[in-house]
């Protein structure tokens, strides 16, 4: 078998080389990612235990579509289902498309475009509320 089934023993990568070496998994139940890392290794091997200096934080990532998203969902609620199989687009993406249109323009006031994006798509009979 493989090495230990302990998470904190061994990466994902040395407990696949393993299974291939015991024949526990067949060359075609290989996952897609083991190739790449045998042609790409890391630099540093993925461990548990691997200490991140205090100059290498890891960084939020916040962009503005998640503010914007965060307080579109804070005001109308997420009553609508998502549905994978259907095209189009949510009514919060609709809305950050064209807050971004009219950011862009530069025309208006960024206190003043939330309301006018929501006239904007008044306007174009888009009911997002």
């Amino acid at each position: 078998m493989a090495q230990s089934r302990f998470e904190k023993v061994g990466t994902i990568y040395s407990k696949t080389r393993g299974f291939l070496a015991t024949g526990a998994i067949t060359t075609e139940q290989i996952p897609l990612w083991y190739d790449v890392y045998e042609a790409f290794p890391p630099k540093y091997e993925p461990r548990w235990d691997r200490v991140i200096g205090q100059d290498k934080q890891i960084k939020k990532i916040l962009y503005n579509e998640d503010i914007l998203r965060a307080k579109f969902y804070n005001e109308f609620g997420s009553g609508e289902v998502v549905d994978l199989h259907k095209p189009g687009k949510l009514a919060s993406q609709i809305f950050i498309d064209k807050y971004n249109s009219l950011a862009e323009k530069g025309d208006i006031e960024k206190d003043l475009l939330w309301e006018s994006t929501l006239q904007a798509l008044e306007v174009d009979g888009i009911d997002i509320k």
